[in-house]
């Protein structure tokens, strides 16, 4: 298969690719050039949430004060229980 690159740089892969691939339009791919080749990987991301024994579960990076949000959202919870009584 061949296809062109246009004036802007892009390419489109032809839809066999794709389909057989399983690329949807937005997916990420990783560019690589290796011995005058590009190689094009789909990076597939994993979700940060999964389910572990009936608990949902984040398996991502922390990106603030986990400490203070765990802390904030337990007391939220006891204000919003003990208003139920």
């Amino acid at each position: 298969m061949a296809t062109r690159l246009d004036k802007y740089g892009r390419v489109v892969l032809p839809k066999d690719i794709r389909d057989d691939l399983d690329l949807k339009p937005g997916q990420i791919l990783k560019v690589e050039s290796i011995d005058e080749k590009v190689i094009l990987k789909p990076v597939k991301k994993e979700l940060p949430l999964h389910i572990k024994n009936g608990v949902l579960v984040f398996s991502g990076a922390a990106t603030g004060d986990i400490v203070d949000a765990v802390k904030q959202h337990r007391e939220g919870r006891l204000k919003k229980v003990s208003l139920q009584k």
